[in-house]
């Protein structure tokens, strides 16, 4: 499912119909919680959507690998990453619990 289905169910469920302006109206709110969710990823923040997910920055330390047809060893510097978790109720859900 992709951004444009999830604006036009969203226009749908809220506004109770499909059209120019509220496809307007909901694009404007996701693209809104996204930038919402980004500034607060940028300023090391953690999300925390009760019900929903949390989503928080980790760092993860330099680390060895191998170049697979070389076979040379390989350092990858340390980097920031994304650690995203859904709810126990939305996991439950999708396994029929």
């Amino acid at each position: 499912m992709g951004k444009n289905e999830i604006v036009k169910q969203l226009a749908e469920r809220i506004y109770g119909n499909v059209n120019e302006k509220n496809i307007r109206k909901c694009t404007e709110f996701c693209d809104t919680l996204v930038d919402i969710f980004t500034d607060a990823l940028l300023d090391d923040k953690k999300i925390t959507w009760k019900g929903f997910l949390s989503v928080k920055v980790i760092e993860r330390a330099e680390r060895q690998g191998r170049h697979p047809q070389t076979n040379e060893v390989v350092i990858f510097p340390p980097v920031k990453s994304i650690n995203c978790r859904l709810s126990e109720s939305i996991k439950d859900a999708i396994n029929g619990r």
